[in-house]
């Protein structure tokens, strides 16, 4: 058993491991992790994992592998496995079987609660043998403080998905389903997301009265966000998409979701021009009703509305009428979008564009902020190419270093489009890839109510972390942040991805905050 850089993504089959000294060198408030690797000459049926120490709290977790049966294709740094296997969901089970030869990689997770060394040992048995792998967390003398970077992973609470997060069927808004709710609420707030996406026009029980009226229950929008309220994660709403495109064609018009009566009773909801006379007399219903809403619950400051999902440039005319429809009726509340148009000037507060773009449109997005727009960034199924993103089949350095893309570039937020987008019908722990690169549909696994962590999860969450204690350098010493962050991120696209310069620069980083200030 030996230890391995937590950067490195372990394959079965890999005999050239770079071992590395079992070391984690964090801030007050982060998790330091350690990995190590386990591989027998012959088979084992029952390997079982523990921690023992100082070091309260720790965890360790077996790292499991998934199929990703279509390669993407990446560039030169794509991870290639023999056996079509990758690491990636933290398994909480109590043993594993791990076959001759094979490695098995364990992760150990270690909250941060004080300065000071700490020692604890990975103690792994098997078939009558124990072995012991020590390490230490060297915790310094500076706290990180809750992340201000926005970070939003959106996620589904869908029938479907939602019967393979709970192993059976769930009820929609049954005790079982708020329940769940609330599973995600607190699988969140540990992944340091602040940022929710909840869809006001979906939660709401929508009605007419005999004179035409349009009446409005928010009752169920209500309970769902006091659920993450209560676990710590709002921070800001996002307010699901209204409207979209009018087809599966990327250059189709935009439309606005209409509710019209249904056969059953009740509504469903039709495509409409935003210029449609019903479109305008409902939304001019909702939008005004939703803004008094929000202001009467306090949650008007922290309230951001998406109209569509990535307008590209041809979509400009008909996004431009659909928001004008937010703003005539709740001018108060502030539009997000995901976008791949620069051509919404006056229409979005908040860009949010995917990285390539960001990377293009660099001195545009500049702009924005001066003018007061905020800037974030997105990655979804691209960008590819060089671009960091979170595939599976990409060295596990490039989601770490995300963030560090947010703080050399100045954008205050990262989304990405899938948290739980599961393959309806298979399961996850099966085969990762459907239309997009492994791993952009999901980073989180369901286990029988439960949410399982990946390794991709956990170092998007120390990246996090790294954004934090870089913006905290900056108020004192921006030229040290700045140096970190361009030697780090090179370009949009170019980065030193080199673990050992990656950790010495991560070391630089915590020795410069814990220096006495000057």
């Amino acid at each position: 058993m030996f230890c391995v850089d937590p950067l490195v993504k372990v394959l079965h089959a890999e005999t050239n491991l770079p071992v590395t000294d079992a070391v984690a060198d964090v801030a007050v408030g982060e998790y330091a992790t350690i990995q190590f690797v386990f591989r027998a000459p012959v088979a084992v049926s029952n390997l079982s994992a523990s921690v023992e120490g100082d070091v309260r709290n720790a965890v360790a977790r077996f790292v499991g592998f998934v199929k990703v049966g279509k390669p993407y294709g990446g560039p030169a740094d794509t991870i290639h496995s023999s056996d079509g296997l990758f690491p990636d969901p933290l398994l909480e089970v109590g043993s594993v079987a791990v076959a001759a030869n094979q490695n098995q990689p364990v992760w150990i997770t270690i909250p941060a609660r004080k300065a000071g060394n700490f020692t604890g040992e990975l103690v792994v048995r098997y078939d009558g043998h124990e072995l012991r792998g020590p390490f230490t967390v060297r915790v310094y003398d500076v706290r990180m403080k809750k992340p201000r970077l926005w970070i939003s992973n959106w996620w589904f609470s869908d029938p479907e998905r939602m019967a393979m997060l709970a192993g059976h069927k769930v009820e929609p808004f049954s005790k079982e389903y708020w329940k769940l709710i609330r599973v995600f609420a607190d699988f969140m707030e540990q992944y340091n997301q602040n940022v929710v996406l909840i869809s006001p026009l979906d939660l709401t029980l929508i009605s007419r009265d005999n004179h035409g009226r349009w009446d409005f229950d928010f009752s169920r929008f209500d309970k769902t966000v006091k659920t993450f309220i209560a676990a710590g994660v709002i921070g800001r709403i996002e307010g699901a998409h209204v409207g979209g495109r009018s087809s599966e064609d990327w250059k189709s018009p935009f439309t606005l979701r209409v509710p019209e009566p249904a056969t059953n009773g009740g509504f469903r909801f039709v495509n409409l021009p935003p210029t449609n006379a019903l479109a305008r007399e409902f939304y001019g219903s909702f939008f005004t009703a939703l803004a008094h809403h929000l202001a009467s619950r306090g949650w008007d400051k922290i309230y951001w509305q998406h109209i569509g999902d990535e307008p590209i440039d041809v979509s400009v005319p008909t996004y431009k009428e659909s928001a004008a429809l937010l703003h005539e009726f709740a001018p108060s509340i502030p539009i997000i979008e995901a976008t791949q148009t620069r051509q919404l000037t006056g229409y979005v507060n908040n860009w949010v564009p995917i990285l390539d773009h960001f990377h293009k449109g660099a001195d545009f997005f500049r702009e924005r902020q001066k003018a007061g727009d905020e800037v974030w960034f997105y990655t979804c199924c691209g960008p590819t190419g060089n671009y960091a993103n979170r595939f599976i089949e990409q060295p596990l350095i490039k989601p770490r270093l995300l963030q560090w893309i947010n703080f050399r570039y100045g954008a205050t937020g990262y989304l990405h489009w899938g948290l739980n987008f599961w393959n309806i019908g298979t399961s996850p722990f099966d085969e990762t890839t459907f239309l997009w690169p492994a791993g952009d549909q999901w980073i989180v696994y369901p286990n029988h109510g439960k949410l399982l962590s990946s390794i991709r999860l956990e170092t998007m969450r120390n990246g996090i972390a790294d954004n934090e204690l870089l913006c905290e350098l900056s108020k004192r010493d921006p030229v040290t942040a700045q140096k970190l962050a361009a030697e780090t991120i090179l370009d949009f696209d170019q980065y030193d991805t080199d673990i050992s310069h990656f950790r010495q620069r991560r070391l630089q980083l915590l020795q410069a905050l814990s220096a006495p200030a000057r």
